[in-house]
């Protein structure tokens, strides 16, 4: 019985913030301003990073192109830094 007294605290919880009209925020995402440039991407478990280009970018995904021409697909969760380069 405490369990569905809390549940319903919750719910309540969940009303009033409706009712006040509290917008969830989105977080920035500036993967795209990466797009089709160089960069090096540190990957949590690799000693040397990556260099390519990335070509594409999801919610949990990159899309990222070797300088050998080899696509990969990263976890986000699994990368440390993503370094961009000057281009030449």
């Amino acid at each position: 019985m405490e369990l569905k007294i809390s549940m319903m605290t919750e719910q309540e919880k969940k009303e009033k913030k409706k009712k006040e009209g509290i917008k969830v925020t989105v977080k920035y995402d500036f993967i795209p301003e990466l797009i089709g440039r160089p960069v090096a991407i540190e990957v949590d478990g690799k000693d040397e990073p990556i260099a390519g280009m990335i070509v594409d970018n999801s919610t949990f995904w990159i899309k990222l192109q070797d300088v050998n021409g080899r696509i990969m697909y990263l976890n986000k969760a699994y990368l440390k830094a993503i370094i961009p380069l000057k281009r030449e």
